[in-house]
């Protein structure tokens, strides 16, 4: 298939989202775009993109949906305008906007360079590297470890740069919006043996998690939107979003360390990894809240200096600021 064609196959996928404009009012996970567009079957159709059009053809086609999706969700855009100017204002313009919905959309796509290439390939894809020395620490001492990062850049290119490294990883998710799309992204990750638990609302999970840990296991997971939308606050430069406090109540329970990272793409588009000093929860005299509060306050002071460098590529599509109680309720996460 030609250049040609894979763009004209982008364009009717355009108009395509150009039909859907009139479904763009409410959650954005309730819009046909996205319930039609995040599926088993867009991610099976993203990895046979790859292996008819390769590299290039294949990032023709997701660039076309992540513009089509920025120029016809104004609503979308919004939220993601004010959320950028949480972390710095003169950034939040509708350029940087639409540039996180290609960036976004050029992540989907590398899951099809994931699936081409064998895991020692895929490393070519890794720039600098910062900060193993605590993960190797962590490792070397046999104690199980927290990986907390945000929605941040290619979070999921970590896992397999951690297991190709050694280190025993299992991914942390939340249900996706079907089983099917659930079972089928962990059994992608397990192709380089990352493993997967799935957080529940009973306390199964929970139990899971703690033994992996207690196993040694580094288990990696997103901090910055709360499952059930609770949370505290912490602040940002210029607003303040809420981070869960469940990563340090599960530190807590299993005596394990906590280790803030971020996987964020450089100019040249290869992928920085960084990883930031461990931090050691222990209980406090002030009580159970008063320990969960300062300890994920600690962990926004790590993470969010690296949303604040790269804020096109902190994908949140719905409004995170937190409301004050002078000015009417908290507002929604999700």
């Amino acid at each position: 298939m030609t250049y040609g064609a894979s763009i004209l196959i982008g364009l009717g996928i355009l108009l395509l989202a150009a039909f859907l404009l009139s479904q763009r009012a409410g959650d954005y996970r309730n819009r046909s775009f996205y319930r039609a567009l995040y599926t088993t079957n867009a991610f099976e159709l993203i990895l046979l993109g790859w292996r008819l059009l390769g590299k290039p053809g294949s990032l023709i086609i997701t660039r076309v949906i992540g513009i089509g999706y920025a120029l016809t969700h104004p609503a979308t855009i919004r939220a993601v305008r004010a959320n950028i100017a949480l972390l710095d204002p003169r950034r939040a313009t509708f350029a940087t906007a639409c540039r996180l919905f290609i960036n976004q959309a050029e992540c989907f796509s590398n899951y099809g360079l994931l699936a081409m290439k064998e895991p020692s390939a895929v490393m070519e894809m890794l720039g600098k590297k910062e900060g193993f020395e605590h993960l190797q620490s962590a490792h070397l001492a046999g104690k199980g470890c927290l990986l907390l990062t945000g929605h941040l850049g290619f979070f999921e290119l970590g896992g397999l740069v951690m297991r190709e490294m050694g280190f025993p990883i299992t991914a942390l998710t939340l249900p996706e919006p079907s089983a099917e799309l659930t079972q089928w992204r962990a059994d992608f990750r397990a192709r380089w043996g990352v493993q997967t638990i799935v957080v529940g609302k009973d306390d199964f999970s929970v139990v899971e998690i703690v033994r992996a840990l207690g196993q040694g296991a580094f288990i990696a997971l997103l901090i910055d939107r709360p499952y059930d939308g609770k949370g505290i606050p912490v602040p940002l430069p210029h607003g303040e979003i809420l981070f869960s406090t469940a990563p340090a109540l599960i530190a807590l329970l299993a005596h394990a360390s906590i280790i803030p990272v971020g996987v964020i793409q450089q100019p040249d588009g290869k992928y920085q990894i960084e990883a930031h000093p461990a931090i050691e929860p222990q209980w406090l005299p002030e009580g159970r809240e008063a320990t969960l509060e300062h300890y994920t306050r600690q962990i926004a002071t790590s993470l969010i200096p690296l949303f604040a460098r790269a804020p096109d590529q902190w994908y949140h599509f719905s409004p995170l600021a937190v409301i004050t109680e002078t000015t009417g309720c908290q507002a929604s996460h999700h």
